[in-house]
């Protein structure tokens, strides 16, 4: 196996819970670099900036622009390489990127607490009803992008006494249980898993007329699921998209 190809954060010096988030994201950058036949370690510049490029088109947060950025230069740093995210090309990309991400963010329409509430109390108790209210509870309360809820497999959910741990592209994130029943990503998200029973795989998948489970959802399904909930709970869905999850105050998920 060519050095491109090891994480070099499998035996690095550092703390567990860093070397297992930049692990996380070296992973994604190496299979990425794989993928378009390009070396990862060492890393052009160029290579680097289209790199956060294709993270952002996937509308990433900034966070994980950053975070992404953070575990290059580590792994480059630590295998004795010139690290390549202090290149001029880098710093532009990055600086044009992370100004893109915050226009997209102010353009998006928010969920509400009030509108979430009104979504999922009007919701039923059928299989995909069950789904969609552990996908929107969850995405809600962690502010998660599509791509991020999609991308979640069962075992990026780790159930820790009254709240739920979650595993986001090398990140962590904590979801605590709601303040209501009815309310609460935990008790949703567990009853989903239950009622589904699934074990590994994908967390959110798609549901057949005949309420068979099928493959992981497209970033798609997210909004699609947040306007016809939306609309069928009475609301105007104009602004309303997959995004309108993550967007908006922390304080309003306190409230949940």
């Amino acid at each position: 196996m060519g050095l491109e190809q090891e994480n070099p954060f499998d035996t690095a010096a550092l703390p567990d819970n860093t070397r297992r988030l930049y692990g996380a994201q070296w992973r994604q950058f190496a299979a990425w670099c794989a993928g378009r036949d390009a070396v990862a370690l060492p890393a052009r510049p160029r290579q680097v900036a289209l790199y956060l490029a294709f993270l952002a088109r996937e509308r990433l947060a900034a966070s994980t622009l950053r975070a992404a950025i953070h575990a290059i230069g580590k792994a480059h740093q630590i295998t004795g390489h010139t690290s390549p995210a202090g290149d001029p090309i880098v710093v532009r990309a990055k600086r044009r990127l992370l100004a893109r991400v915050a226009r997209d963010r102010r353009r998006i329409t928010p969920l509400g607490p009030a509108q979430l509430h009104q979504i999922v109390t009007s919701m039923h108790h059928e299989l995909a009803d069950l789904r969609d209210r552990a996908l929107l509870l969850v995405g809600y309360a962690a502010m998660l992008r599509r791509t991020e809820l999609v991308g979640l497999d069962v075992e990026d959910a780790l159930m820790v006494g009254g709240a739920v741990d979650l595993v986001i592209r090398g990140r962590r994130v904590m979801v605590r249980a709601g303040r209501h029943a009815e309310l609460c990503p935990v008790r949703a998200l567990a009853e989903w898993v239950d009622t589904a029973a699934l074990r590994t795989g994908p967390l959110f998948r798609s549901i057949s007329r005949w309420a068979r489970l099928g493959g992981r959802l497209c970033d798609r399904s997210v909004s699609e699921i947040v306007q016809n909930r939306a609309r069928e709970a009475g609301l105007d869905i104009k602004g309303l998209s997959g995004d309108s999850l993550h967007v908006g105050s922390a304080e309003d998920r306190r409230l949940l």
